[in-house]
């Protein structure tokens, strides 16, 4: 008779691994329908310009529905910042919560309220991601002004949770070089935050341009923290379904203001509209056996999934007696 026992599964090292806590539900949030940027190798396209944004209101209506200490992850169609006016104090208002905190992937460019969040604030800043979109600064005369919101963000809130970031994008490949020679002048210069370079998800490298890369990381070691090649997929295929965590603790919402428990299973999609102020919580896990996307990394680091493998000789249903719980390990 076969013999499961619970095991932990070893995901790989990740120094941009968001730190979520037990008590919280996690809402990954694309609130914004503007970005001041037009960068080629952006995930969303067409990059969003003149779309909705979600309020200070939806977003607590959220909160409130979901109950409890919420961490909502300001990532996704637009920039976070761009969504809105400075007179609105969007993330100061958020973060008078004790209840919310917040992670933030920006791209520099405006910045509005951030400098003037109190300390109790911006302890609930959690995570940062700031891109250097050299290309996309340059062609917009917008070096300046993200230099100088670049320290000031630093200057104010850099911890371990803090990252810089810029994409080498094999289309760009030509102003890599000149963007950390910039980079190394103007910023690390003046305040020592070294930048992770992180590829292009939507293209390969060629050969020349892997000689490239590996120049770069030799001649601007000083001012480079690492380079993310990403490959949580890997982990991840090799499990047959999870219970997740999807609809319960774990949602996203559109900048329009659709909720989804999970944006990649069709049945999970729109369980409802901040807008509208409609919202159905799961009363349940979800068995999912489609565990491969960027999410479900997220929601694995966080511990919100239980993973199920059958055994060689047992091609049948995963069942309880016959599975294999597997935790991230801490």
């Amino acid at each position: 008779m076969q013999t499961i026992s619970e095991v932990r599964l070893e995901l790989p090292h990740d120094e941009m691994q968001i730190k979520f806590r037990p008590d919280e539900s996690i809402v990954f949030a694309s609130s914004s329908g503007h970005c001041n940027l037009d960068c080629s190798y952006c995930v969303a396209s067409p990059v969003v310009k003149l779309q909705p944004s979600l309020s200070y209101e939806d977003l607590m209506f959220m909160a409130q529905r979901i109950g409890g200490k919420v961490f909502f992850i300001f990532s996704g169609r637009g920039d976070f910042f761009a969504g809105y006016r400075k007179s609105d104090r969007l993330l100061q208002r958020l973060l008078e919560h004790e209840h919310i905190a917040v992670a933030l992937d920006v791209n520099g460019v405006v910045i509005h309220c951030f400098p003037e969040l109190s300390d109790e604030q911006l302890k609930r800043v959690r995570h940062v991601n700031l891109t250097f979109h050299y290309q996309q600064l340059k062609s917009h005369k917008a070096l300046q002004v993200w230099r100088d919101n670049a320290l000031r963000m630093l200057h104010r809130h850099d911890n371990p949770d803090f990252f810089v970031n810029f994409i080498l994008s094999p289309g760009e490949a030509p102003i890599w070089r000149e963007a950390l020679q910039w980079y190394q002048t103007e910023v690390h210069a003046h305040y020592p935050k070294a930048l992770i370079l992180i590829n292009d998800v939507l293209a390969g490298f060629s050969a020349e341009q892997e000689a490239l890369l590996q120049a770069l990381t030799q001649d601007f070691a000083p001012i480079l923290h690492s380079v993310r090649r990403g490959n949580f997929e890997s982990v991840l295929k090799s499990f047959d379904h999870v219970s997740c965590a999807a609809g319960r603790t774990y949602f996203r919402v559109w900048n329009n203001g659709d909720i989804d428990a999970c944006p990649n299973v069709s049945e999970l999609r729109l369980i409802g509209n901040a807008k509208s102020r409609q919202f159905a919580l799961r009363a349940d896990d979800f068995a999912c056996a489609d565990v491969r996307h960027c999410d479900c990394y997220h929601i694995a680091s966080a511990g919100r999934m239980t993973f199920y493998k059958r055994s060689a000789s047992d091609p049948g249903p995963p069942h309880p007696s016959r599975t294999i719980a597997i935790h991230p390990a801490r």
